[in-house]
């Protein structure tokens, strides 16, 4: 069995914290996000959907990196991977098809940024977790 490598754990410590603090921002202040951002349309439960997953996602990363052997969380790690990406193209999708105000585009770009990163460095550790 492989061990879980240090950049790995590092890696699913901020997937972790991130996920929960974007969490929190989507699940209770989502009020404050719709105002913020001027976001056109009031669905509240597109938030929530998404702070949920975040929760979920966050709280599964922070367990992750207390485990020893790759082999027991490869599969988690997947999964976290086509979340993000699936996460990026909804985004870029969003900002092609609704015509959004100038700060509900900003957030939509700095979404996308932060999910690169995010993307980027999973593969990174993939990688590393492979030779």
């Amino acid at each position: 069995m492989t061990e879980i490598k240090k950049i790995t754990k590092i890696a699913l410590l901020w997937y972790g914290v991130a996920g929960i603090l974007f969490a929190f921002f989507y699940l209770v202040l989502t009020d404050l996000y719709v105002a913020m951002t001027q976001w056109p349309y009031n669905d509240p439960v597109m938030f929530w959907s998404l702070g949920g997953t975040l929760l979920v996602i966050g709280i599964a990363s922070l367990m992750a990196s207390f485990k020893k052997e790759w082999e027991e969380i490869k599969l988690f790690f997947f999964f976290s991977m086509m979340w993000i990406l699936y996460f990026i193209i909804m985004d870029i999708i969003t900002i092609a098809l609704l015509g959004l105000p100038d700060m509900a585009l900003m957030s939509q770009v700095t979404n996308i940024i932060l999910l690169t990163f995010n993307i980027v460095l999973g593969i990174i550790c993939w990688m590393k977790q492979r030779s």
